[in-house]
């Protein structure tokens, strides 16, 4: 075998080459992002919103991302507490109250109104979405034409990121002053994503300069940074097409690898941990006098069937993070079964919500479309028909 002496390699030459491969990279990638689906989005995150959101809904949920970026750092802990909330303040797309929610000034309670009072995360609060598609507006919207006789109102208190133990923990700090017939308390994927990653956790209550994780969007991406992020978006969904055909096999919804040993046990603890907040949660309102139903929201990787979207989107997600997908899956089931079986207190499973549902309904996996966020309220609603009853029998039997 020759051996070059390293003096008389061609550096020049090899330079050169390796410059002529990545200008050609450059310019076929350039090509396919401007001439494809793919030339509507500004990162990965935009592809697919920009493909299942209407026209007017899209160039809105663009002017909702801007709004919301500039404001920088825009939560905010509360000392002394488990939750954050939003910086007040009023954009063209959205308003954050003094209280720190999306919506208007909350007013004294009127003598005749029936109040709901929404806690949640950011699927609650409506990334994205116009204020009327919001899952507390359509709620109340919905609710009011039920109950046309009834001045029901739904406040948005739900604040992204937010996660079971700390949704609960801003329900009891702020109850009193809401005084609501009724609270609400939202909460299912952040938790399961947050048990992956660190298993169950007890989180203490936050310093005064307590840092936050970045929030959705935190930081606007560089124009290179988007194009690798779009291009990567582009091979992942090349490979997920291939994975189909291997799909239609075995006929699973989508490609996932089997949780490690490890992931198994965390998903056990997490789930009797969960249940159980749930359970302590709920029975507090209760024992105070305060009608409360906790609602398990759903997940993608439940629905039946999977939109080609959505299979596209969970096939990157586990890509990313291998297992994920039958994580999830196993704990939003099994707390469904365990939270079935209680009868000491109010539970709205929603799991299932978007059962034989062919359209997109999750955008990226996790947030919903307009029309994802519409439905899955009207079948909230629907569910709340008998509790808002009940409340109102047990009311007159008082008066």
């Amino acid at each position: 075998m020759r051996i070059r002496r390293v003096d008389k390699i061609n550096s020049p030459g090899v330079f050169c080459a390796v410059f002529l491969f990545f200008a050609l990279y450059y310019s076929i990638s350039e090509a396919a992002l401007e001439t494809s689906v793919f030339s509507n989005a500004k990162n990965e995150s935009d592809y697919y919103a920009s493909i299942v959101f209407s026209e007017k809904d899209w160039e809105f949920a663009q002017k909702f991302r801007e709004d919301l970026l500039s404001m920088g750092e825009r939560r905010t802990v509360v000392p002394g507490t488990l939750f954050y909330k939003y910086k007040p303040v009023k954009t063209e797309s959205f308003t954050i109250n003094s209280f720190g929610y999306r919506g208007d000034e909350v007013k004294p309670k009127e003598k005749d109104e029936f109040r709901i009072v929404l806690f949640g995360d950011s699927r609650i609060f409506g990334i994205l979405l116009a204020d009327e598609n919001t899952i507390p507006a359509a709620l109340e919207k919905n609710l009011r034409e039920t109950f046309p006789d009834k001045n029901i109102k739904v406040l948005n208190f739900g604040v992204e990121g937010l996660t079971l133990q700390r949704t609960a923990d801003a329900a009891k700090h702020y109850y009193k002053e809401l005084e609501p017939d009724l609270v609400l308390l939202y909460s299912g994927a952040n938790d399961i994503n947050e048990a992956y990653i660190v298993g169950w956790k007890e989180w203490e209550p936050f310093a005064e300069n307590s840092p936050l994780l970045p929030a959705f969007g935190d930081k606007p991406d560089d124009q290179l940074s988007s194009k690798i992020k779009l291009l990567n978006t582009m091979r992942l969904t090349l490979i997920n097409d291939f994975s189909a055909f291997y799909q239609e096999f075995n006929k699973n919804d989508f490609a996932s690898v089997e949780m490690s040993p490890e992931k198994l046990e965390k998903s056990d603890v997490f789930i009797k941990k969960f249940t159980e907040k749930v359970e302590d949660t709920c029975l507090y309102f209760e024992e105070r006098g305060v009608n409360a139903a906790y609602v398990l929201s759903p997940v993608a990787q439940l629905n039946k069937p999977l939109s080609e979207i959505e299979r596209h989107l969970l096939f990157r997600h586990e890509s990313f993070s291998n297992g994920l997908n039958l994580f999830t899956q196993r704990c939003e089931e099994k707390i469904s079964e365990i939270l079935a079986a209680k009868r000491n207190f109010k539970v709205i499973d929603q799991s299932r919500v978007f059962d034989g549902i062919k359209e997109t309904v999750y955008y990226d996996g996790v947030h919903f479309t307009p029309e994802g966020s519409r439905l899955h309220a009207k079948k909230l609603s629907e569910e709340l028909v008998a509790i808002i009853k009940e409340i109102q029998n047990k009311d007159a039997k008082k008066n």
